[in-house]
């Protein structure tokens, strides 16, 4: 794991709150996420920072020193981002504006929201996308400034070197079975009981979304047969209904159920990671490091909208979600 400056706040809320479960609170982080992102900051910087005990925690003598450093840093942050953010409202003339991108669906509509609240309108341009290769392309060129989208392990998207990229987190594929469906009881389906079932997917494209599909069911033991492909998902919602097919779908976002029902898939073996990528000559590190924090609060609210995605979350998922491997 590689030390980011969201893990400082994750240590100084642990301190100020004497407990993982308040800390978690204050985080709107499930207590097992929090306890495990925790240990892997520990790791990080060599040991243990804090002495546990049934009271809650406090704060070794190693702990002491590397929380005077992060609140200094914290403080220095903030100072940086008002100071920018004040320049430049005084002046919108003399800064160019930002150009946000994404893919079209919830995460742009995040990225765009966490923008507003940083940046004045005045200087925001948005490009939302389909195609997940066109951002990428803008992004290469310099043609974009800042942009949030999903790729599948195995297959990174050439966004070019001068480039930066964070995850953000990765988020699971779950299935979208027919309500009346022989699995639609079950609480997470395996891969592998699909093996008989036609998929409906979107079209094929740079994301390598169907091979990655195809290598994942081929490692479950089958390959899957895709019988059907549109970008609508309400074509693919009927499809399902209609027990003419089977679907993945993003946990986050608001499909409606209309004879269908969501399921996550046992072992977590299909998901996305979530990318912010930004071109460093535009964007500053502190802003970007602002709009990586607010996505990632925007994204575990909208977590807590979806009771399905919300009870796998809490049943181990966070961790997965909010892991470093894989």
């Amino acid at each position: 794991m590689q030390l980011e400056f969201r893990h400082l706040r994750v240590l100084l809320a642990v301190a100020e709150a004497g407990s993982i479960r308040k800390a978690a609170a204050r985080l709107q982080l499930s207590q097992p996420a929090t306890s495990a992102q925790l240990k892997r900051i520990e790791h990080e910087l060599g040991g243990p920072l804090f002495v546990r005990s049934a009271e809650g925690v406090k704060p070794n003598e190693n702990g002491q020193y590397v929380l005077r450093c992060a609140r200094d840093l914290v403080v220095g942050f903030d100072r940086l981002r008002e100071h920018a953010r004040s320049a430049a409202e005084a002046d919108p003339g003399t800064v160019a504006p930002l150009r946000a991108g994404g893919t079209a669906g919830p995460l742009v509509s995040l990225l765009v929201s966490a923008l507003f609240e940083l940046v004045p309108e005045s200087r925001l341009t948005i490009d939302a996308r389909r195609s997940v290769h066109t951002l990428v392309k803008a992004l290469s060129r310099s043609k974009c400034d800042i942009a949030v989208y999903g790729e599948f392990p195995g297959f990174p998207l050439p966004v070019g070197e001068s480039v930066v990229t964070r995850t953000l987190l990765r988020e699971p594929v779950f299935v979208l079975l027919a309500e009346d469906h022989p699995l639609a009881g079950r609480e997470r389906v395996r891969l592998g009981d699909l093996r008989d079932e036609e998929w409906v997917m979107p079209e094929a494209d740079e994301s390598g979304v169907h091979a990655y599909l195809h290598l994942t069911c081929q490692a479950a033991g089958f390959t899957p047969r895709v019988a059907h492909v549109t970008t609508d998902l309400s074509v693919a919602r009927i499809l399902v209904a209609g027990r003419r097919a089977v679907c993945g779908v993003w946990p986050s976002a608001d499909v409606p159920a209309q004879g269908t029902v969501q399921r996550p898939l046992v072992d977590v073996p299909f998901h996305r990671r979530l990318q912010l990528a930004w071109n460093p000559a535009s964007v500053p590190p502190a802003l970007a490091e602002a709009v990586g924090e607010r996505l990632s609060a925007a994204y575990l609210s909208l977590v807590r909208e979806r009771p399905r995605y919300l009870a796998w979350w809490e049943d181990g998922g966070a961790e997965f979600a909010l892991g470093t491997d894989g």
